[in-house]
């Protein structure tokens, strides 16, 4: 018997941020699972290296991280490339706060409240990829 063939990576092109290793990891394999192609890193820093360098179809980050705030991150995400905007995807489990709430308002991020179903991220990121679509095409 032989093992089943890998599923294609043909749901986009994802970078996944967040500081905990075993997060990154463990989404990272849930998205290639669901056909994504999946980059993650532990840190804004590697981020923002990542996005210079490749055009991914969507970015998740994660809000709170040392370094930077995916706040922070979104920010300079969006000075380098506006395009972006409605491409991105903040988590964090205080979402729901005026500032956060503002942040997303004013970048056209989607938020997503930790713990989230693996379903909603799979959702917000193909939505994300839908967006890149239409501006390839256009």
């Amino acid at each position: 018997m032989t093992a089943p063939e890998p599923q294609a990576k043909t749901g986009g092109t994802v970078l996944f941020v967040d500081d905990d290793v075993m997060v990154c990891r463990s989404m990272g394999r849930c998205l290639e699972r669901a056909g994504f192609q999946v980059t993650t890193v532990t840190s804004a820093e590697e981020a923002l290296a990542k996005a210079r360098g490749h055009r991914f179809e969507a970015i998740i980050t994660d809000h709170n991280m040392p370094t930077m705030t995916g706040g922070e991150l979104i920010d300079k995400l969006l000075a380098h490339d506006p395009t972006l905007r409605g491409r991105i995807i903040l988590t964090s489990g205080d979402l729901h706060t005026e500032a956060n709430e503002s942040l997303l308002k004013r970048t056209g991020t989607r938020g997503l409240q930790k713990p989230f179903q693996l379903a909603e991220l799979s959702l917000a990121v193909r939505a994300a990829v839908a967006k890149a679509a239409t501006l390839t095409a256009a």
